[in-house]
């Protein structure tokens, strides 16, 4: 902190007048968001279980019947015909068409009134580094007011403070009352405590809120359930949210003797939280400017931004500490759904759920490279929850065994988002796409019994409905039939289908190699693989986003899933098939043209910006990784508390923009294959200078720090593996990588290339020349 200003974080100059404009904090279980202005401030309260139940969760249709007919269709009239055909199959048998998933939906609204009639000197910050949020003003008789809030990570409780210089402090408070006709509330207010409960119609369920107020010194007095408070030394509340499923769970003495026990201070509650919350913080760091550069208001940084076409470094560096702060809040119980942990509204856009055709996957891309595994057992914990529905969809879709994801979930994994004109019920690559992340905390971390006892089961569950969906054609090859390239159109063999299905079977496999299991499911994963369609290239030189004959191109789309095998799966590179990198490089171009850079783009996506910029990383596409950060400054995707927006404007609070940029950072600065480190190889020259530290690459390696200044054509490198191993260094932009030195490591230099011999658990230290 410098003069009260978060040194890493966001201090804004202006009030936040709507739920999306709040500062947030969280602990990945509970959520805070705080708004308003000096009179009257709004804290709400959130809980990563909270979903209101809307009555989604009947069995779903049989359609397995239809399935061969559906398949013949396709192929004589075509998919529009044949999703008719379907679609009104499924409404015979009672399917109510598409329907959104239960919403998430806020814990409390708390309305905090101050005498306050005029105010100056106004900020309000949010402190990376702690999960603080702070609030200061003067007043007009020279008072300094301050209220602060975090999220404690060691007692879980969210904890709001009220305080000024003449320790006199006096308030209103009052909570809103939930009128919803999915939920029964039932409050219970007393001059030190509310308490209110929330019961679900739909389901079984609801949620408790706990609300526990202390006031040293003052008079209180309680006056249609508002809490009037005068002449306090300070107001302490502390609260928690209690989802529960049964109320006979319930024991309301209980939670309230819970948080009588906690008799600390604001401050000793702060430092036992601050404790954990900066330990995770701290494993990695971007440095890029000074720490005067950094105490500057968001809104003079933004300013500048537009006004010199130049990103400032601090705001570069906000942007990538502000993406490690979303996951580190969100992601703990569950993993962040679409806004991550926090809403202030009962109908968040697409219910403010998990989304995973592409928006899951983005706001959990840093937490390996950035030190925060921890944080993906939340989501590896949401898969498994809804691995029944997912069975169910592979079962009464497709008549297959194994699992198949839904594009939309929150309380249920059933597919029942889809109808004849959004047919994601096609889209069967999801739940191979979600194994991904089992495969790669692997790699990550090197935990062998993670390996065993979670990727491969839940691997093979893919590979299973693989086995019983795809279909042979005369050639021997099988097919993807039906086919859907998210939310861009139906065709069989859609390209992503493709990619995925190869990831699967190859992770599987090197899974039970890893462990020295031997099976003979191995040799049928290896038919299976050398079985699936190949890529296409059409007339443009272009990736095909479909693999067949007949079937055009849409390059106005915000989805880049035909480039799964690039900024995914690393499936081919420059090297192993030169021709499927250039015409994926074409059809990034294609994409860049008819949707990214045109006015007459299908919508503005922060999504489709993040996975052009992981295309742009790996093709060492620096300036349009620039470009594409600028894009989120200038088009105004970006809130006041750097909480990226769906769209331009700042519509729609979403957070996936958010986990995605420190992942296209670091692999800017330093990106991993198994056997293989690039350095610098997207670093845009406008960062001609600055360190990297703690960033975790594949294969148990640390980057403990990369130092690079462009300018002086020099590099430092300091590494620390687990384990003994041999990479291969190279740096795409360097016009001859030197060694000048080096300790801790062996080097061999032979045909051009840079090998490093690591030792297990000793520093490797190499300083290059570029």
């Amino acid at each position: 902190m410098i003069n009260n200003v978060p040194i890493r974080g966001a201090w804004n100059k202006t009030y936040g007048d709507s739920w999306e404009e709040s500062l947030v904090s969280g602990n990945g279980i509970q959520g805070v968001m705080v708004l308003g202005n000096p009179e009257n401030e709004l804290i709400i309260g959130n809980h990563a279980r909270l979903y209101l139940p809307t009555g989604t969760g009947k069995p779903l249709p049989d359609m397995s019947p239809f399935l061969e007919r559906f398949r013949s269709m396709i192929k004589e009239d075509g998919y529009e015909q044949a999703i008719k055909f379907y679609y009104k199959k499924a409404l015979e048998l009672g399917y109510e068409g598409l329907q959104m998933s239960d919403p998430f939906h806020p814990g409390f609204h708390l309305n905090i009134h101050l005498p306050i009639q005029s105010a100056s000197h106004y900020s309000r910050s949010v402190d990376f580094e702690s999960g603080e949020i702070h609030v200061t003003f003067t007043d007009l008789e020279n008072t300094r007011h301050s209220r602060k809030t975090f999220v404690s990570r060691a007692d879980d409780v969210i904890v709001h403070t009220i305080e000024n210089s003449q320790q006199n402090v006096s308030c209103t408070l009052f909570l809103e009352e939930y009128q919803h006709e999915l939920m029964n509330q039932q409050s219970e207010v007393g001059i030190n405590y509310i308490h209110v409960r929330n019961n679900y119609v739909m389901e079984p369920g609801g949620f408790q809120v706990i609300i526990k107020i202390e006031a040293p010194q003052g008079k209180i007095k309680l006056e249609d359930n508002r809490i009037n408070i005068e002449q306090a030394e300070h107001v302490l509340l502390i609260a928690k949210i209690v989802p529960f499923q049964k109320s006979t769970q319930l024991d309301n003495q209980l939670f309230e003797k819970e948080l009588e026990k906690i008799e600390e201070t604001y401050n000793q509650l702060f430092n036992r939280h601050q404790a954990l919350h900066q330990e995770i913080f701290h494993r990695v760091a971007l440095n890029l400017c000074s720490d005067e550069q950094r105490i500057r208001a968001i809104e003079d940084l933004f300013s500048e931004a537009k006004e010199s076409k130049v990103l400032p470094l601090a705001l570069i560096e906000k942007m990538y500490d502000a993406g490690r702060y979303m996951f580190m809040c969100s992601a703990g119980e569950l993993s962040p759904n679409l806004q991550g942990i926090w809403t202030g509204t009962f109908t968040p856009a697409w219910s403010g759920d998990f989304t995973f055709d592409t928006n899951v996957q983005l706001s959990i891309a840093s937490a390996l490279s950035c030190n925060m595994d921890e944080g993906l057992h939340g989501y590896f914990r949401l898969v498994k929850e809804l691995l029944p529905g997912f069975r169910d969809n592979a079962k009464y879709f497709y008549g297959s065994r194994g699992i198949m994801s839904t594009a939309h979930s929150s309380n249920s994994g059933r597919q029942f988002h889809w109808n004849d004109e959004w047919p994601l019920h096609l889209w069967t690559c999801g739940a191979g796409w979600l194994g991904h992340w089992f495969y790669q905390y692997y790699l990550f971390t090197g935990d062998k019994n993670f390996l065993e006892n979670e990727t491969i089961p839940y691997l093979k569950e893919c590979a299973l409905f693989y086995e019983d969906f795809l279909i042979e054609d005369s050639d021997g090859t099988n097919r993807f039939t039906p086919s859907y390239s998210a939310e861009n159109g139906c065709g069989d063999n859609a390209t992503q289908d493709i990619a995925v299905a190869k990831e699967v079977l190859r992770n599987l496999i090197n899974s039970h190699r890893e462990l020295k299991i031997d099976t003979p499911e191995i040799t049928k994963w290896e038919t299976m693989l050398s079985k699936l369609p190949g890529y296409m290239i059409n007339d443009e030189g272009a990736l095909k986003e479909w693999s067949i004959d007949g079937k055009g191109e849409n390059y106005n789309h915000r989805h880049f899933s035909h480039l799964y095998s690039v900024f995914q799966s690393r499936e081919f590179n420059d090297q192993t098939e030169p021709l499927l990198w250039e015409a994926s490089k074409v059809a990034l171009e294609k994409r860049l043209d008819a949707w990214l850079r045109s006015d007459d783009g299908d919508t503005s996506s922060t999504h489709g910006r993040m996975h052009a910029a992981l295309c742009a990383t790996q093709f060492n596409k620096s300036d349009l990784v620039y470009e594409i950060l600028q894009m989120m400054v200038v088009n105004d995707s970006m809130f006041p508390s750097l909480i990226t927006s769906h769209y331009n404007q700042r519509h729609l609070f979403n957070v996936d923009g958010n986990g995605a940029i420190p992942q296209i950072i670091n692999e800017m600065i330093i990106d991993a294959v198994p056997g293989e480190i690039v350095l610098l190889r997207a670093i845009p020259k406008q960062l001609s200078k600055g360190t990297l530290e703690g960033v975790r690459l594949v294969k148990q390696i640390i980057a403990d720090q990369v130092l690079w200044d462009l300018e002086d054509r020099t590099l430092k490198l300091y590494l620390t593996s687990s384990i003994e191993q041999q990479v291969v260094i190279k740096a795409p932009h360097a016009e001859n990588l030197v060694i000048k030195q080096y300790s801790g490591c062996e080097v061999n230099t032979d045909c051009d290339l840079i090998r490093l011999q690591l030792n297990e658990n000793i520093q490797a230290f190499i300083d290059f020349t570029l």
